[in-house]
């Protein structure tokens, strides 16, 4: 476990050494390494594959993109005028794309390129949608959600041909997603689930929800947390998971879904 422990925290370092940019960081916060999806990228590896250099690269190159797609993300245009702090971050996003394709040209690999090339096309292409209130029904919504928070890591592991372990792990980002969404939106920020959800349930509406309307939005990402968690559930049920990846992936679904025991003892 705790050589499992190291070996993330120097990919870790080196994401943070790709990332780091003086000028940028001046005007703009520093991008957050998402720990949960990190470790997910790390779960279809062992010990000694993690010690290598290439798996590394790898697992480097997956989170750089995914910190560019959500630095892309940040961004919002209220008005003609970009703010320039708005200006850098679009730069930045830019920037860290390009430190992923430079990773993938060293190691000469057009498979993972074009793999991951697929992936954030999809990606944007939901994005696109969501934004543009192309979805017309809560399941397309979800739907789209799901493959915004997932899309890279389906991709990485159809790769690495470790796709039976997405169902689980995939459902513990799209929770994390719909969690953040929701506590945002609580916090009055403008948020594209519940303002996609908004359009589908209630789009006679042109102010705020009423707090029974609000409730009927909450209650429609309750159910898909419901259903994400059987699906994690049985991922582990099936026993796909190992040691030391099984306690991990305990621990973070607990994190998610409360502190149920997951996996009976014996």
């Amino acid at each position: 476990m705790n050589e499992w422990l190291e070996q993330k925290s120097l990919i870790e370092q080196e994401v943070q050494y790709k990332l780091s940019y003086p000028y940028l960081r001046k005007y703009i916060d520093k991008p957050d390494i998402d720990e949960t999806r990190l470790m997910i990228l790390m779960f279809p590896f062992n010990i000694e594959c993690l010690s290598t250099s290439e798996t590394k690269q790898y697992i480097t190159t997956a989170t750089l993109i995914q910190i560019a797609l959500d630095t892309h993300e940040k961004v919002t245009a209220s008005s003609s005028d970009i703010l320039k702090e708005q200006q850098l971050t679009v730069l930045a996003g830019d920037y860290f794309s390009g430190l992923y394709y430079q990773i993938l040209a060293d190691l000469n690999d057009v498979h993972m390129i074009r793999t991951l090339a697929d992936a954030v096309k999809s990606i944007n292409e939901n994005k696109i949608a969501l934004y543009q209130n192309e979805r017309y029904s809560v399941e397309a919504i979800m739907d789209s959600v799901y493959k915004i928070e997932t899309e890279i890591v389906e991709r990485f592991y159809r790769f690495f041909n470790v796709q039976h372990l997405f169902s689980g792990v995939s459902h513990l980002l799209f929770v994390k997603r719909l969690l953040k969404e929701k506590e945002a939106f609580l916090s009055g920020e403008k948020v594209i689930i519940m303002d996609s959800l908004k359009q589908v349930r209630f789009p006679e509406v042109e102010g705020a929800l009423s707090m029974e309307q609000q409730q009927s939005l909450f209650d429609i990402c309750e159910e898909y947390i419901m259903k994400a968690r059987t699906a994690v559930e049985q991922m582990l049920s099936a026993g796909f998971v190992h040691e030391p990846i099984l306690h991990l992936f305990e621990k973070m679904s607990a994190e998610f879904f409360g502190n149920k025991t997951y996996v009976e003892e014996g």
